[in-house]
């Protein structure tokens, strides 16, 4: 590990001042669960290491006006924890809940997840799900944006558009109406803990008053370099009364549009494109019994 200089803000108008002085050489840490690894592999050497854990105006989950806005330094512990989070945002409550070990929940922060932007954010592929925003922050001003043109970066190395004198402090999306709709995380992964996901499937789902769909997300995380988005298997359900034989006729169309994106990876498309189908049948299972459907039957 080569030597670097090392501050602790304890306001986001100093991160930001900082940010903006040495974003030519500079990481920015939230939990550091990434950055630490990287340091003792040598794969990152930055000058200057900026440290957000004493920001404590960022860490915070609330309700305001139906809108649920999750401050960057929420820990996935704590999201886990919440319960309006546990009760009408099951997809996130899965998600943050089997993040690595209780030290890395106690860590990791959603906004590190999502500004890291790794193609096994469990986090990142929940709110790519729910359709959230994202608010950035730099001495330049403020902008809110939605989280897929955040995700939008050119070039093999840049996940995302967020600029070197950036920060991103908020994450917000409507509170689901849980009487008509259904939200569901299920990670695949080599272990029950302490895994990466190898495929993690999201979904959000809404149906009117006589069950049929009006809205549905459905995302696959580890699938590619962003959470794959599964439009026709979407467009497929949209008008339909929601039922467990009608979901099952996604997944033929999801079997096709993985092996497509994934034909320059014969080694793992056939795990992929399988295990991607028995993800989906799980959350189908999930998404139809919070919305009291119908009994599953395979």
């Amino acid at each position: 590990m080569k030597p670097f200089d090392f501050y602790a803000p304890t306001t986001v108008d100093e991160a930001l001042e900082l940010m903006h002085k040495y974003q030519d050489s500079v990481s920015v840490i939230a939990g550091g669960t990434d950055l630490v690894l990287e340091l003792n592999e040598y794969k990152a050497a930055p000058a200057v290491v900026i440290d957000l854990k004493q920001i404590k105006e960022l860490d915070y989950i609330r309700v305001e006006d139906g809108v649920l806005r999750i401050g960057a330094m929420a820990t996935h512990a704590s999201l886990a924890a919440d319960q309006t989070i546990k009760e009408k945002v099951r997809i996130l409550y899965e998600a943050t809940r089997q993040v690595g070990s209780p030290q890395i929940r106690n860590l990791g922060t959603i906004g590190g997840n999502i500004a890291q932007s790794s193609v096994a954010g469990d986090g990142l592929a929940a709110c790519v799900t729910l359709n959230a925003d994202v608010t950035l922050r730099s001495v330049r001003g403020t902008r809110t944006m939605n989280i897929n043109d955040f995700l939008a970066g050119e070039g093999a190395q840049k996940r995302n558009i967020l600029a070197a004198d950036e920060l991103l402090t908020e994450i917000s999306f409507p509170v689901p109406d849980t009487k008509h709709t259904a939200t569901a995380f299920y990670k695949l992964a080599k272990r029950k803990s302490l895994a990466i996901s190898v495929i993690g499937g999201c979904m959000v789902v809404t149906v009117d008053d006589n069950g049929v769909c009006t809205h549905v997300s459905m995302r696959g995380g580890a699938l590619g370099r962003y959470p794959m988005h599964f439009a026709t298997c979407e467009e497929h359900l949209l008008g339909k009364k929601l039922t467990y034989a009608t979901m099952l006729e996604t997944l033929p169309i999801m079997h096709d549009q993985i092996l497509e994106a994934n034909r320059s990876r014969p080694w793992s498309v056939f795990y992929k494109k399988e295990g991607a189908q028995g993800v989906y049948k799980k959350l189908f299972a999930d998404v139809l019994g919070q919305l009291g459907i119908e009994e599953v039957q395979e």
